[in-house]
């Protein structure tokens, strides 16, 4: 009876767990039907996506041509992060093709089941870009126009939905041919054989032109044409240098004069003795060292500064100088060493956030993307358009202090074109005759401070 007074009692707050019971279940059972339709729903796209690529894919693969995929998002998802095709959502696919294509596919250009935009430049007469959208997907075939070395892919000008971002034709790209260095296997389409070290020289790509106005007036106004001779001297060892950090994954950038005549003569400086690069410290590793010693274009014959101070590599043809400046980021800006005797100034450079790509020669080679800032911060504000033979100054070098005694026996390293050590008279006088100690030997094969205390050589008598 007691039970049954019990129940009486509390049927309100039974009857409301009850309700709440049969709520949380009914919620449970419509939110597990919304996620069975939501996937069957994204299952639809993916396969739709996926079905209108392969659609457009097997049309293409009639005409026999190379599709090269370029799509830097579509790279990292299949080969860095090895994710599956077959679940790709993305309605925009690039790849390239080379310009004799255009004539073998030309007759799509009439298929009425696809719908076709095309990108023209030089007086309409050279197509660039060709998008083809099937059922709101589309493949963009990125046209490849041959350069000397290089291959150029130009601004896209034709009119696109505004939600498409272009990876190609979003500015004047360049690809070299070891970036073309494709296979093919499981897809009807080929890709890079080194797919990581393609999207590492995609941010890089972004295409610039030298200042053609600047290069006349050089010659016109001024009688300062291109030295075939020194041009003979630099180009391939310059090559040499730029596909060594290449394969390395080393930022670099023409800088100093070397980007001076890139810009305002479109080639060298005609009476300058040397070739500037610049690296970012942060990149450095002993690899790039190796790879110079002994080298057998152009070898490492100096190396100056330590590594995390005012590093600076002196290399050698036999012929011409090439030096490579290490710049170190602090807080806003930049800054590269650069020494006289013992004494050590600072040349305050841009972050260089970005790097762009140039054409010397007929060859790549990597510059800072807002050359005009660069060089009016080392050499003054348009003061760098008037050429003069002596007597350049740099506006961005500051005194900052002198190598102390331990760090001095460790700033300078010279070598012989073999690649060893230089342990000779020349070599040991270089650093003794700025010292105050009896250094009779140079005491190691690196820029680098011993972890354990230095005991200095005896005091000059």
């Amino acid at each position: 009876m007691d039970l049954i007074r019990l129940l009486k009692h509390y049927k309100l707050f039974m009857a409301f767990c009850l309700f709440i019971y049969i709520l949380f279940w009914l919620i449970v059972g419509i939110f597990e039907q919304s996620k069975k339709l939501n996937e069957i729903s994204v299952s639809y796209h993916i396969n739709t996506s996926i079905a209108n690529i392969n659609f457009i894919l097997k049309y293409l693969s009639k005409f026999h041509i190379n599709l090269l995929l370029i799509d830097p998002f579509l790279l990292d998802y299949l080969f860095i992060r090895q994710l599956s095709f077959q679940k790709l959502q993305k309605h925009f696919i690039t790849f390239g093709i080379s310009y004799d294509s255009i004539a073998i596919i030309h007759s799509l250009f009439s298929v009425k089941k696809f719908s076709l935009t095309i990108s023209k430049s030089f007086k309409n007469t050279s197509i660039d870009h060709i998008f083809i959208e099937y059922n709101q997907q589309y493949i963009h075939l990125a046209i490849l126009h041959e350069e000397k070395s290089y291959f150029l892919i130009r601004k896209n000008t034709a009119q696109l939905p505004i939600d498409i971002k272009l990876s190609y034709g979003d500015t004047l790209r360049i690809i070299e041919p070891i970036e073309l260095e494709f296979m093919k296997d499981k897809f009807s389409f080929a890709y890079p054989r080194n797919v990581s070290h393609f999207l590492w020289l995609y941010n890089t790509s972004e295409f610039l032109e030298c200042n053609r106005n600047l290069a006349n007036q050089m010659e016109k106004k001024f009688s300062i044409y291109q030295n075939s001779s020194q041009v003979n001297l630099t180009i391939l060892p310059m090559r040499n240098i730029a596909n060594i950090l290449n394969k390395l994954e080393k930022h670099y950038w023409l800088a100093g004069g070397t980007l001076l005549g890139w810009y305002r003569h479109c080639g060298l400086i005609p009476y300058t003795q040397d070739v500037d690069f610049g690296l970012f410290a942060e990149e450095y590793d002993e690899n790039i060292r190796n790879y110079f010693l002994g080298n057998p274009i152009v070898f490492l014959w100096g190396a100056l500064g330590l590594v995390n101070d005012s590093l600076e590599f002196r290399l050698f043809t036999g012929h011409y100088t090439f030096d490579l400046f290490w710049a170190y980021r602090e807080g806003d800006h930049r800054w590269c060493g650069y020494q006289a005797q013992r004494v050590k100034y600072r040349r305050i450079l841009p972050l260089l956030p970005k790097l762009c790509s140039c054409d010397l020669f007929g060859y790549r080679f990597s510059i800072p993307c807002s050359p005009i800032d660069y060089l009016n911060n080392e050499y003054g504000y348009d003061l760098w358009k008037n050429p003069l033979v002596k007597n350049y100054i740099w506006t961005n070098i500051e005194y900052h202090s002198i190598w102390d005694d331990i760090s001095w026996m460790y700033a300078v390293r010279l070598y012989t074109s073999q690649g060893k050590l230089r342990q000779d008279k020349y070599a040991i006088e270089w650093i003794a005759n700025q010292s105050n100690y009896s250094l009779k030997t140079i005491p190691s094969f690196l820029n680098v401070l011993p972890n354990e205390p230095v005991t200095l050589p005896p005091i000059k008598n």
